[in-house]
């Protein structure tokens, strides 16, 4: 997932994309942090970016007035303002935020922000896949599960299966990380998919058992259960 900085103060910028790689790391995200010192750089970049952090002081064209022009384009950016001065909050409603943080920002509100921020929005993303012929446009919520077969894949989806020219293992480097889940040599699964499971078997919403080998079980087991955070009965 992509994220934007737009700050011209190093030492925050430093410290935000430390604690956001923290972040990605302990739950497992693929974050890719680009940073801009200014509104108009981050305006003319190509990309686009689910969650937007901006300094409202920015030099220049200020971090509001950077956030109308953002809005034009890319009406589903979370933006995020960062300041130290409170009294511009009420002005940046008409841009619709995802929130206001006032720096120094406390770790434990960047947190939350960011918690709230993928409960709401969650991490997948669109993804191309080609077959040799066609070239599809999945998201990857909508990938059941990975199968492996020798050096292509296919990326079983709830009424299609897609033989993809990549391995496993590549198509698995693309997906969102929190989500998949091996569960034995050939197959990888979505975790949201899953209906049920035991030492032997994952079944699966739509109907389908895939087995699950002893190796793979505790680990499995564990991320599962870490993964919805559930109350054991």
């Amino acid at each position: 997932m992509r994220i934007a900085i737009c700050d011209c103060n190093n030492s925050f910028v430093n410290y935000l994309k430390h604690k956001l790689y923290l972040y990605s790391n302990q739950y497992k995200l693929e974050f890719v942090i680009d940073i801009f010192s200014s509104g108009e750089k981050l305006l003319n970049s190509s990309n686009k970016y689910p969650l937007i952090f901006i300094e409202y002081n920015l030099p220049g064209i200020n971090g509001l007035k950077t956030a109308h022009l953002l809005r034009k384009n890319n009406i589903c950016s979370k933006i995020i303002f960062t300041t130290q001065n409170t009294d511009c909050i009420l002005d940046v409603f008409c841009v619709s935020p995802f929130r206001f943080l006032k720096k120094p920002i406390q770790d434990y509100m960047l947190e939350k922000t960011l918690d709230d921020f993928l409960s709401e929005t969650g991490c997948h993303y669109t993804m191309c896949v080609n077959d040799g012929i066609n070239t599809f446009c999945i998201n990857t919520n909508e990938i059941l599960y990975l199968e492996a077969n020798n050096k292509y894949c296919y990326i079983h989806l709830e009424n299609e299966t897609i033989l993809c020219k990549k391995t496993m293992a590549r198509v698995f480097d693309a997906l969102p990380k929190i989500y998949f889940q091996k569960i034995n040599r050939a197959f990888i699964v979505n975790l949201n998919a899953i209906n049920k499971y035991n030492a032997q078997n994952v079944d699966l919403k739509n109907g389908e058992t895939l087995h699950i080998t002893r190796t793979y079980y505790k680990n499995f087991k564990q991320e599962y259960l870490n993964f919805f955070n559930p109350k054991i009965l």
